[in-house]
C-alpha cells in the first residue's frame, strides 16, 4: 500500500507541472543568420526586456525554439487579450542587436524605428492553420 501511494504522488506532481506551461508556439529559423524574436499582442506596448535578454535567446540557423508562456492555455489567453487578437512576431539579427546595444539603443528604439529584419502577424486562426509553427526565411 505504501508503494502505491509513493508512486502516485510523483505522478500527481508531474501532471501538474506539465500543464503549467503552454509550449505550443515554436519558431523555426530557416535562414542563414542567428536571430532573436520579440512576440507581442499589442504593437503600441513596448517590451520591458533589454537587449541582453534577446542576446541570450538566440535561434541559430536551422534550429527550432519553443516559446513558452506560463499557464495551461497561456498563448490563447495572451492573443485574446490583445486589441486586434493578433500575435506580432519581430525578428532581429543578433549581430545588429550587438551593434545597437553598443550604441546605447534599447528595444523600444529598435521596434519604433523598424530596426528588425521582419515582422510577421498571425491571428489565432492563422496560427492554428500553421500548427503554431512560425517559420523565418
Amino acid at each position: 500500500m505504501k508503494t502505491k501511494i509513493l508512486l502516485s504522488v510523483p505522478l500527481l506532481f508531474t501532471g501538474c507541472i506539465m500543464d503549467y506551461y503552454d509550449r505550443r508556439l515554436s519558431v523555426i529559423n530557416k535562414s542563414s543568420v542567428h536571430v532573436a524574436v520579440e512576440i507581442i499582442n499589442d504593437t503600441t506596448v513596448r517590451t520591458k526586456n533589454g537587449i541582453p535578454y534577446y542576446q541570450s535567446h538566440v535561434i541559430a540557423p536551422n534550429e527550432t525554439s519553443f516559446i513558452t508562456k506560463s499557464g495551461k492555455n497561456a498563448w490563447l489567453e495572451y492573443i485574446n487579450k490583445g486589441k486586434t487578437k493578433t500575435l506580432y512576431v519581430y525578428f532581429f539579427d543578433i549581430d545588429s542587436l550587438n551593434k545597437y546595444q553598443k550604441g546605447g539603443a534599447d528595444m523600444s528604439y529598435l521596434l519604433g524605428n523598424k530596426k528588425y529584419l521582419k515582422r510577421l502577424d498571425y491571428t489565432l486562426d492563422e496560427l492554428k492553420r500553421v500548427d503554431w509553427q512560425i517559420k523565418y526565411r
